[in-house]
């Protein structure tokens, strides 16, 4: 398997494949330990742009964040 993106996160994640805009939303749990022993609960929604094949793209980075202090 080939890895065409890469998302730096310890999280549960869910995947939308839709054909326009195909998206992974991520969530992290408060109080988890995590590499940054953040105590905020996370939900981080993420585009794919498979187009993008440069060496800045390879790493993404959250097109939206919702953070929140409860578990």
């Amino acid at each position: 398997m080939v890895r065409l993106k890469v998302i730096n996160r310890t999280s549960t994640f869910a995947w939308s494949p839709g054909h326009d805009l195909p998206l992974i939303a991520t969530g992290t749990v408060a109080g988890t330990f995590d590499a940054d022993f953040s105590n905020t609960t996370e939900l981080d929604l993420w585009e794919l742009n498979l187009d993008d094949h440069s060496q800045e793209g390879y790493q993404l980075k959250p097109k939206a964040t919702i953070n929140s202090s409860a578990r």
